[in-house]
């Protein structure tokens, strides 16, 4: 995997709440009891329909530690492969030039 992308990040975000929430009986109402969203739109969670964004993730990761865990680990996951790419291509960060003092252009 060379970035965390749409796809890795759904298929995490629905096997943690699949593993937690998924032997509940109802486990779609309680769940959005819990982070004060809608059942259908934590069903479309649970069945990888669709993944939580902005304020909902933050929210979940607050209710579910797993889910917290595990959206952490996918950070540092792509900071140690952004780390990695960076230093086997050989970038390096150079300041871009200030073009606000510059006299080249026409009229200064």
């Amino acid at each position: 995997m060379s970035a965390v992308d749409a796809i890795t990040y759904a298929e995490t975000v629905t096997g943690v709440l699949r593993r937690k929430y998924g032997p509940l009986r109802h486990a779609s109402k309680l769940l959005a009891r819990a982070v004060g969203s809608t059942p259908r739109t934590v069903q479309n969670w649970l069945d990888g329909i669709n993944a939580p964004r902005g304020a909902e993730l933050i929210r979940l990761m607050q209710e579910c530690d797993e889910l917290r865990d595990e959206i952490f680990r996918l950070v540092e996951e792509g900071k140690c492969q952004k780390d990695t790419a960076s230093i086997s291509v050989g970038v390096a960060s150079a300041p871009m030039p200030d073009r606000r003092r510059s006299t080249d252009w026409a009229g200064f």
